[in-house]
């Protein structure tokens, strides 16, 4: 319990201090920098503890309830926001100097963290909903943090994306808690058999891949995630690698193993209605990723056509692709906040945003873009990156389904991958361009950062125990 209060109740105690007591700008980033500390420790340490276990549970009735739980994919989520948080924390200080605002976007940054994991310990769809509506509302002052024309756009399409997904995500909850007592999360499904018929599971599926898809970006419910790159590009950092797109995924893979299970969605063939979608989102993804000559915007699809491995993953309904949906959970995180990191540093170093314009960079800013073609590689899915250990086991989840032909998908999305990454790194040091002194590395606080989860996308192709474990601790029950 006292656990739970750090990593959910801290940042949202903290976010009030911030908005209603407003302390001096320097008091403001060593609050929000000290919260961030104390929920990834608080979050390392649930590593520690039995798993799994109830952490708390207030039942209104029997279907509403406020309920935790800490279990592997929760663990795994809520670990990879509550450490990524506390980079992003440092980052901003280098990067939000003449944002201004200050006050405002760590309050809402450091909130959002908190909502965050209470979506990762969520134990039923009722709470799961009510922190997945929350985090559009807290994210949506971050979207909008320029206040300019074109980020209040963004920021509408951004919110009405998202409050129709969620509608969508309720009305499936509504439909189900018309049939069963609980909607806790239980590994294998809670749908007895019988219970429903095929059309009405197919409505329900449609439902859910609807609702919590338009977080998760699966075409054609992805258009607010490219123009929401108006944020500052922390935000977009978190939007895209830890927060708001992994809110959906995390979603959709709750519901396919923890309340659909893999029983029911084999019994009735209902997996398609779950892998087509991201077939098509990943090579759609890819493919538009080629048409954007904007680093950030580029990103975006690349974001996109990569969150659907997970989704693909968690369709085969085999241990091998339940892996490798989890694998790449963690594997991507830490691959796009580095690439968005390096995006960041380019704009403020030699304030280059767009790929035409980046000839010659890595003479300048050499560190950055060294980062940026580990994070590419591990994107492709090329060792010694994570992200080829997260393709190697959704290979192995198609063959173990018996759908090799779902491994032409893989290979056709890495060709692309590579077609829109690597003539970045060629033009980066291909040619020495007559360029003023002044271009450079960005400060410190930007710089070592991304250089720290650089080298963790190293270390976690080496070392992968952590997600893999996780990954097996779920297929045993969690």
């Amino acid at each position: 319990m006292f656990l739970l209060l750090i990593l959910v109740l801290a940042p949202a105690l903290t976010a009030c201090l911030l908005l209603f007591f407003a302390p001096p700008e320097r008091a403001c980033w060593r609050l929000a920098l000290a919260t961030s500390i104390l929920v990834a420790v608080g979050a390392l340490r649930l590593l520690a503890e039995p798993r799994p276990r109830l952490l708390f549970d207030y039942r209104f009735t029997p279907i509403v309830s406020l309920a935790f739980v800490m279990d592997a994919v929760g663990l795994l989520f809520s670990l990879v926001a509550s450490c990524l948080w506390f980079f992003t924390i440092i980052y901003s200080h280098g990067y939000m100097k003449h944002e201004g605002r200050i006050r405002s976007y760590l309050a809402f940054l450091i909130l959002s963290l908190g909502i965050t994991n209470g979506i990762a310990l969520a134990g039923n769809l009722v709470t799961l909903f009510f922190f997945y509506e929350a985090l559009t509302l807290s994210t949506f002052p971050l979207v909008i943090h320029r206040r300019t024309p074109e980020a209040m756009r963004a920021g509408i399409v951004y919110l009405a994306y998202n409050l129709i997904g969620a509608t969508l995500v309720l009305l499936a909850i509504a439909t189900l808690a018309g049939r069963v007592h609980k909607v806790d999360f239980i590994y294998g499904g809670i749908i007895p058999p019988g219970l429903f018929t095929r059309a009405e599971l197919v409505r329900l599926v449609v439902l859910f891949v609807a609702g919590f898809g338009v977080k998760a970006a699966v075409i054609p419910l992805h258009h607010w995630l490219p123009r929401a790159m108006v944020a500052p590009t922390p935000v977009s950092a978190l939007l895209h690698a830890v927060a708001v797109v992994n809110a959906g995924v995390f979603g959709l893979l709750r519901v396919s193993a923890y309340v659909l299970g893999r029983e029911t969605l084999n019994a009735f063939n209902l997996a398609p209605l779950l892998r087509w979608p991201m077939v098509v989102t990943i090579i759609l993804g890819s493919i538009w990723a080629f048409r954007q000559d904007d680093l950030k915007r580029r990103l975006a699809y690349s974001t996109i056509s990569q969150l659907a491995y997970m989704g693909l993953g968690a369709s085969f309904l085999t241990s091998g692709g339940w892996t490798a949906a989890l694998l790449h959970f963690f594997n991507h995180a830490l691959l796009k906040i580095t690439l968005f990191f390096c995006a960041g540093n380019l704009a403020v170093g030699s304030g280059k945003t767009k790929v035409s314009e980046l000839l010659g960079v890595g003479f300048h800013q050499p560190w950055t873009m060294g980062a940026f073609a580990v994070a590419s590689l591990g994107m492709i899915g090329l060792p010694p990156a994570n992200g080829f250990l997260s393709k190697w086991y959704l290979g192995l989840g198609a063959l173990e389904a018996g759908k090799p032909g779902f491994l032409a998908v893989v290979l056709i999305s890495a060709l692309l991958n590579a077609g829109y990454f690597l003539p970045i790194l060629f033009a980066a040091f291909r040619s020495r361009p007559t360029s003023p002194p002044s271009l450079s590395e960005p400060p410190l606080t930007m710089l070592v950062p991304t250089l720290v989860l650089a080298l963790s996308c190293l270390v976690f192709f080496f070392w992968p125990h952590l997600p893999l474990h996780l990954s097996s601790w779920s297929e045993g029950g969690a």
